[in-house]
């Protein structure tokens, strides 16, 4: 067995005993069919099979990238069978003992939990197995980064990366972890104004591109400001970000894009509205961003168009940060939705 640092991946498949009792005795033929592709798809990228436990395999390599083409090869191989059948993956790095009775240490138990956290036909990575990814600039293949969750036996929260590649299923819904990691984090929400008017004017189906490029523009100011986007639906998004200077950079930077950009006429542009807002955020995953996610859209909501508002809550943590931009105290005003007023600040246009 490869000994010093080392792959694992685990995989298993999703609602095999759904599948059993569905199936009846064709389930077992299903999964020698299953195990024979996985195993071809290992031995191609010199894996070495460890276990076979129930519905699942436990394979080490001596090199991540070897661990991440055998799992790309497997997904795509059972996705060709005429029988749907869903298996999750997870690889690792760790660097584990290698005793007379196996591979022995925590990096064995994080694999398994990554894996366990996914579903069927995803492929989750530990942040050392997607550092090394990053650096190999594989064709076809991204890395999303689905921020931090708490799995089962481990002590600290574990940051999740979902491996992307062309011809395979990319949205999921959210892991099956603990409840996330309860992190302090910063949310940016935007907002397009004018937006209905345009699609009532252009149409449902012109306004596809605008939006997709609207979307890229705010993917891309997330991301160059150490941030990602959370959710992007029609002319809304919500981004989120470790440090809340970095979600005012990515604002202003958004704001900046959608001024140049010339991604919809002059005569139906819209104006770009921001509410950036710092709280408790139990789990960065869509739809679940919580009581911070509803406040922040309220904030947007009140903003004017080109605006920039910012909560106490984020100012008080920008305090003394971030000499390259000020933040103008705009006093108490109701936002959208709330019954009492809230002290919120601007960023100048």
């Amino acid at each position: 067995m490869p000994q010093g640092t080392v792959t694992f991946l685990f995989t298993d498949i999703e609602g095999s005993t759904d599948l059993a009792r569905r199936l009846g005795a064709d389930f077992a033929s299903l999964r020698a069919e299953h195990r024979r592709l996985l195993r071809e798809a290992f031995s191609a990228h010199d894996g070495h099979e460890i276990d076979t436990a129930g519905d699942g395999f436990f394979v080490v390599f001596e090199r991540a990238g070897d661990a991440i083409g055998a799992a790309l090869a497997a997904q795509r191989a059972v996705a060709g069978l005429k029988e749907p059948l869903h298996v999750r993956m997870g690889p690792h790095t760790a660097e584990p003992h290698l005793s007379d009775d196996g591979y022995v240490g925590v990096g064995v138990h994080r694999a398994a939990r990554v894996c366990a956290a996914g579903h069927g036909g995803q492929i989750l990575l530990s942040a050392a197995t997607a550092g090394i990814l990053e650096d190999l600039d594989l064709e076809g293949v991204g890395l999303r980064d689905l921020g931090e969750h708490r799995l089962k036996d481990l002590v600290r929260p574990q940051r999740v990366f979902q491996l992307d590649a062309d011809g395979l299923r990319s949205e999921f819904p959210p892991l099956k972890t603990l409840g996330g990691a309860n992190v302090l984090g910063t949310l940016l929400r935007t907002d397009l104004a004018g937006w209905t008017a345009l699609v009532r004017v252009i149409g449902d189906e012109a306004a596809l591109t605008p939006t997709s490029r609207y979307h890229a523009i705010i993917r891309r100011a997330a991301e160059a400001h150490g941030g990602r986007a959370v959710e992007l639906t029609g002319d809304h998004a919500i981004a989120f970000f470790e440090r809340p200077r970095d979600a005012v950079r990515a604002a202003l930077a958004a704001r900046e894009a959608i001024r140049r950009d010339p991604w919809v006429t002059d005569e139906h542009r819209c104006a770009l509205k921001c509410g950036i807002h710092s709280a408790r955020i139990v789990s960065v995953q869509p739809g679940q961003l919580g009581s911070a996610a509803a406040y922040v859209i309220r904030l947007c909501d009140t903003a004017e168009p080109w605006q920039i508002l910012v909560s106490y809550a984020t100012e008080a943590l920008l305090e003394g940060e971030a000499p390259e931009f000020t933040l103008e105290d705009l006093g108490e005003r109701t936002l959208t939705g709330r019954d009492r007023p809230d002290r919120v600040f601007g960023v100048p246009v």
